[in-house]
């Protein structure tokens, strides 16, 4: 047995036997890769099937070696070198080695495909995601010194990290995150070069920025992430409205991040709550509309810092007024671990939490609230024409509704009258 390798390393090699054994038969070599590696070596349990493989067979020759193995292929990523397969019920993405090069204004790499698994790795963002393990001779393959680094807890690039930088700018914002996911310090150089190369994230397409820093919001250290972009003053270029703010509010915003619960949604509110424009920060990293309206429902700064208590009127409106299937016990959770964070009682949201329960079990429909009246029973009442005379009256009944509860049929026609 390789004592290199782990258990379970060892069994997904097994697992990959007849596949490795088909490429050996067609004289090409086969290799895992990817976060499989990392993370296993880390002894970090992963909640994910997919398995990453490269290889010097070029795609067609992929594609022909698993047809008769695999349940399903894909080639959606074919004309960038990678193949998917689906064999015995497990996914994986197999790519021909390759190097991914940055023409200085672009943001689409070029593809150019290699014999070469050392020059493949090298190619990769970080020395702790440049290893493989030879499927065929079962063994660690580390040209870069990715394990030792592990060990040692530093982040470092396996080329110089201007010329890694430069090839992908995106690597600047992944290094945040894999600092603070992994706990891994980086070396002063990394350091140095994101400071000087900010501007080059200007080719990065925002949506690749805003799924990277999503990843980095999502992690349970998240805050350790933003003051490594504060430091090196990366943040400036991609979320210059953040940046703007200053590190005692940048500060604030990280460990806001932390305290509310891991959905995307909640985690890009509390980082941007402080920010005057929320809409237009979230807005430049083109986000879809539903996270777009759910981060502006949820960092609604008047709402979110109210001091006073919640008046039924108050919880009555924001019941109504929460977007999708959302509900305002939703926002109220989300008020309770921002006041926490902020040095402020978070009695005030809690006590709000056990009132809108008693509203619920008096008004059903609290979320959706029903009209007592038609519109056609409006305009027969107070003998009007459709109009804007209409609406108007039937405002004035869901306002009431609003500071007094539901009222009947009767009364609403009493309140008109």
């Amino acid at each position: 047995m390789n004592t290199e390798l782990t258990a379970p390393l060892l069994r997904i090699i097994e697992d990959m036997a007849p596949l490795t054994e088909r490429f050996a038969a067609g004289g090409h070599r086969l290799y895992l890769v990817g976060g499989a590696v990392r993370d296993h070596l880390l002894g970090v349990e992963r909640h994910d099937s997919d398995l990453d493989a490269t290889t010097d067979a070029r795609p067609a020759e992929i594609k022909a070696l698993v047809s008769d193995l695999a349940d399903a292929v894909w080639a959606q990523g074919e004309r960038f070198g990678t193949i998917g397969a689906q064999i015995n019920g497990k996914p994986y993405e197999i790519t021909t080695h390759r190097a991914d090069v940055y023409a200085d204004s672009s943001r689409k790499p070029t593809v150019e495909f290699g014999t070469d698994i050392r020059a493949d790795l090298e190619r990769r963002d970080f020395t702790v995601n440049a290893m493989a393990v030879d499927l065929h001779d079962q063994v660690l393959v580390d040209p870069f010194g990715g394990r030792d680094d592990l060990t040692a807890h530093v982040l470092r690039t396996p080329m110089a990290p201007d010329v890694s930088f430069s090839d992908d700018p995106l690597r600047m914002l992944r290094a945040a995150r894999f600092h603070a996911g992994y706990d891994l310090t980086p070396d002063p150089a990394m350091l140095a070069a994101i400071e000087s190369m900010g501007d080059r994230m200007e080719i990065v397409s925002a949506e690749r920025i805003r799924d990277e820093l999503q990843k980095l919001l999502l992690l349970t250290s998240a805050a350790a992430g933003f003051r490594l972009l504060t430091e090196t003053r990366l943040l400036a270029h991609v979320v210059p409205a953040l940046a703007q703010l200053g590190p005692p509010l940048i500060q604030l915003a990280g460990a806001r991040v932390e305290s509310v619960e891991a959905i995307a949604a909640h985690r890009w509110a509390a980082l941007l709550l402080d920010v005057d424009d929320v809409d237009g920060a979230i807005g430049r990293l083109r986000p879809s509309g539903a996270l777009a309206n759910d981060v502006g429902w949820l960092a609604d700064a008047a709402v979110i810092r109210r001091r006073d208590p919640w008046s039924d009127e108050d919880l009555r409106r924001a019941a109504a007024g929460t977007p999708g299937d959302h509900r305002v016990e939703e926002l109220l959770r989300f008020a309770a671990a921002v006041a926490v964070v902020e040095d402020r009682s978070p009695a005030v949201a809690q006590d709000a939490l056990v009132r809108v329960s008693g509203l619920r079990d008096a008004e059903p429909d609290l979320d959706d609230p029903v009209p007592p009246l038609r519109g056609d029973d409006v305009a027969e009442l107070l003998g009007l024409q459709p109009g804007p005379a209409i609406g108007a009256a039937m405002r004035t009944i869901a306002e009431h509704r609003f500071a007094n509860g539901p009222l009947t049929a009767e009364e609403a026609r009493a309140l008109l009258a």
